[in-house]
């Protein structure tokens, strides 16, 4: 697992430690004190009660990662550089011995063709349904169209969101969309990423549902103002 120091990350062990599919080796890229990178939380935890109908959410966003992973007892390295595609991460990268990788970068992070060409697969869990909400902040547009948030596995190749999709989902909004960028979206995510693993587990090999995510939109960041109206979508149709 490639573990960048991010909600999501911390997602991904909550749920994998419950689910029995813990990693064998995994890599961590940290920031500085002082550097900030998307998909970090806040200082303060942004934790959320268990809910039966997101049982995925239940985890600390900001729970430290090292010593967590030492009570696990996975053995990890720590990359030198947090940057997923500088020459000492992909040294790392290319040097260990698991051929498939679960993907948890730093959010707007990239694979370039160099970390590609290492050899390994990369295991992707997309915050959207592919193929029709590719790019970012994807959920947030699903909202807005769908009322509903997505989640799809996938392996990464040079062209954004189009490899393999193995599996994919889709979610109720849930009741506190303020939560969504930490929380909610990390939880999609995690809970397709088990759903992935069960399967592959399971028979073996792994089961692609669609061979290309072919077709579909691709989305840009979402305007402030559109994602407030996501945001408040429930709620104003719920006093309406």
């Amino acid at each position: 697992m490639i573990a960048a120091d991010t909600s999501r990350t911390r997602a991904y062990l909550s749920a994998l430690e419950r689910n029995d599919l813990l990693p064998t080796w995994v890599l961590l890229l940290e920031t500085h004190q002082d550097e900030s990178r998307p998909g970090q939380a806040a200082s303060v935890s942004n934790a959320v009660a268990c809910d039966p109908a997101w049982p995925e959410s239940a985890f600390d966003p900001t729970a430290p990662l090292r010593p967590w992973l030492d009570r696990l007892g996975i053995r990890y390295d720590v990359s030198p550089v947090a940057d997923i595609n500088a020459p000492e991460t992909i040294g790392l990268i290319a040097a260990c011995t698991p051929e498939v990788l679960v993907f948890s970068g730093f959010g707007g992070a990239l694979l370039r063709d160099a970390v590609l060409r290492t050899g390994k697969q990369f295991l992707h869990v997309h915050g959207g349904y592919l193929p029709d909400f590719k790019g970012s902040t994807t959920n947030y547009y699903s909202l807005l169209a769908e009322g509903q948030m997505g989640a799809s596995s996938l392996f990464l190749t040079a062209e954004i969101d189009s490899g393999p999709v193995i599996t994919r989902r889709r979610f109720p909004a849930p009741g506190d969309r303020t939560r969504i960028d930490h929380v909610y979206d990390a939880a999609t995510r995690a809970s397709v990423l088990v759903d992935t693993l069960k399967a592959w587990r399971k028979c073996g090999h792994w089961t692609v549902e669609l061979p290309a995510s072919t077709g579909g939109e691709t989305y840009y960041i979402i305007h402030p103002v559109l994602k407030h109206l996501a945001i408040l979508g429930q709620s104003e149709r719920h006093r309406d």
